[in-house]
């Protein structure tokens, strides 16, 4: 059996809870009237969900059974992994996924769909969880890499920020406009590098999902065949009882003459077209079946098309939509520095300084978040090596306890044989609590943490030594005690960390919250002190030209002007640093 086997066979299960979650949300709980019987019924009944449930409660007793076997068979050879299904194991009889399950089949049993969806919903988050939690080996490394990677595009970017303001710079300093362009396009062109390494990593990202689309096209192809197979059965059915159908369309045909209220008396009496018009008003207030359908058809493919294009913005690299506004408005920097508009290529430039700044900054958010993930990944993993080694401590300390009731000189064979036994279990629980060492070391954010390892280490390897000689009394019970004692205060200590850091991150998505609204005025206050500060400029530069040619009557007013000037400018600069301190 494949770990990776054991995953897909949650993710399948997973998979049919929401189809059959959808497809209970489809059926009306209590319809008005029986729905005419015009054809094959496209819908899912309540037993049909109930036999769907049915095979998906099959699927995850399964799916228990599998994981205990293979928590058996990496017991010796990989314990960690061993650990992680059995943590699995008790997450989901925590849930309690299983009853919710059968729970579900129950009311689907008496037709209560409304209330059985909210179980399903349930059943899916809990295995969602449990997903994650499998996982999460494969998505240490996956942090791992992804962290250095976005580490690397910082760096690109500060880079390519330095250098778009050098470009700025020069487009304000310089005679000529045109004579900072190539500058400009230096800043462009690794840009444009940056962006097409982080398309090229998006594109890879998003493979799988195109061929999980391409899946699901398949089976509703193959959905509407089998579709079209019992329209087809239905049609030869007919034709193999030629009299039902023949008495059938006689009948409907005797009726409609003899009734007067009947659409074809309607139709035979009606002359001004009334009775048409009628018609017409009434199925387009109403509305026919398939028409509905279509309705909730496009409906639906709405929302399907919105859910993919959230993944496909989830799965983007952070930044790259501000890197590629950035770009654009290089590139209009550039063209107006051809033409030489220095005003409009310096607010271009502005612009993409912005973007790239925001663009560092999504990147440094997305840094922080994968910081906080991996360090809690490294606690739960810690937390479940240290659950392991209280276990096997313990076992190993009342096994010492069982030969220290029997004096040393009235020893067996056998009893010398177990005291080796349990001297190799030390030993062995030694060097798994020095790899929990080298794993806190390779870390480095926990000091306190790791020197209590060391020290347990250290305990650990002196009772196995004390083993090996024979020794069970007095002494080593003791050191096995404090053993003992200083795990399960890890333990508690790796456990209030964990919960105090899952507290901070609710704080901070409330404080995000928060402080959107203020963040959005806050630029906007920004722009328009930039707009304040770019007319500034623009007076300042006026001024000075035309003292250096003024007549000396036209000295006073722009003598004047200048102190105006001044004025503008200090209020400008404690502006500025008001909106310093609000966004700090």
């Amino acid at each position: 059996m494949n770990f990776r086997t054991m995953v897909f066979g949650l993710c399948f299960a997973g998979c049919g809870l929401q189809w059959y979650f959808v497809l209970a949300q489809e059926v009306p709980a209590k319809p008005a009237s029986p729905p005419p019987n015009n054809g094959p019924s496209t819908e899912s009944s309540p037993r049909d969900l109930r036999d769907g449930e049915l095979a998906i409660s099959g699927r995850y007793a399964r799916f228990e059974r599998m994981l205990s076997q293979m928590a058996d068979v990496l017991g010796r050879q990989d314990p960690e992994r061993a650990d992680l299904l059995r943590r699995a194991i008790g997450k989901g009889r925590e849930d309690q996924v299983k009853e919710n399950i059968e729970k579900t089949i129950e009311l689907l049993s008496k037709g209560e769909l409304g209330t059985a969806t909210e179980k399903q919903q349930d059943v899916v988050s809990s295995l969602e969880s449990l997903l994650k939690l499998l996982q999460s080996e494969d998505r240490r490394s996956s942090v791992e890499r992804e962290r250095e990677r976005l580490n690397e595009l910082l760096k690109d970017v500060r880079g390519v920020l330095a250098e778009q303001k050098s470009a700025r710079a020069a487009t304000q300093n310089s005679e000529a406009p045109s004579n900072a362009a190539p500058g400009q396009q230096r800043a462009l062109s690794e840009t444009e590098k940056l962006l097409e390494s982080m398309k090229e990593h998006d594109d890879q990202e998003g493979k799988p999902d195109e061929q999980g689309d391409a899946s699901e096209a398949e089976n509703s192809e193959s959905s509407e065949n089998k579709e079209g197979k019992s329209k087809e059965g239905d049609a030869s059915k007919d034709a193999k009882d030629p009299k039902q159908s023949q008495e059938s369309s006689e009948g409907k045909s005797e009726k409609s003459s003899e009734d007067p209220e009947s659409p074809e008396s309607k139709e035979g009496k009606s002359t001004d077209g009334k009775s048409e018009q009628g018609k017409g008003k009434k199925s387009e207030n109403q509305g026919t079946p398939s028409e509905g359908k279509d309705k909730s058809g496009k409906k639906s493919g709405q929302k399907s098309g919105q859910q993919k294009s959230e993944q496909k913005e989830a799965r983007q690299t952070p930044g790259r939509e501000q890197l590629e506004n950035a770009e654009e408005q290089m590139e209009k920097a550039l063209e107006n520095l051809k033409e030489q508009e220095r005003e409009k290529a310096l607010e271009n430039e502005d612009a993409a300084i912005e973007e790239l700044h925001e663009a560092a900054a999504r990147l440094e958010e997305t840094l922080k978040q994968l910081r906080e993930e991996e360090k809690e990944m490294l606690l739960a993993s810690l937390e479940a090596r240290l659950q392991r080694m209280l276990v096997a401590e313990t076992q190993i300390r009342e096994g010492t306890i069982t030969l220290a009731a029997t004096p040393q000189k009235d020893w067996l064979d056998q009893y010398y044989g177990r005291c080796r036994e349990l001297a190799q279990q030390q030993s062995e629980l030694t060097l798994q609590c020095s790899q929990t060492v080298s794993l806190l070391r390779e870390d480095g954010t926990s000091v306190a943490i790791l020197l209590a390892v060391e020290d347990v280490e250290a305990d650990m390897g002196s009772v196995s030594g004390w083993l090996q000689e024979s020794k069970v009394g007095e002494l080593t019970q003791s050191v096995q005690s404090d053993i003992i004692e200083s795990l399960k205060q890890l333990i508690e200590t790796t456990q209030k960390e964990m919960q105090e850091m899952k507290e901070e991150q609710q704080q901070q998505q409330q404080q995000r919250s928060e402080q959107k609204q203020g963040l959005v005025e806050l630029m906007a206050e920004i722009r328009m002190l930039r707009n304040l500060q770019l007319q500034v400029n623009r007076r300042t530069k006026q001024v000075d030209g035309l003292l250096q040619k003024a007549a000396t009557d036209d000295l006073p007013a722009l003598q004047k002007q200048v102190h105006e000037l001044s004025l503008r400018q200090h209020r400008l600069t404690q502006s500025a640093r008001e909106l310093a301190k609000q966004a700090k």
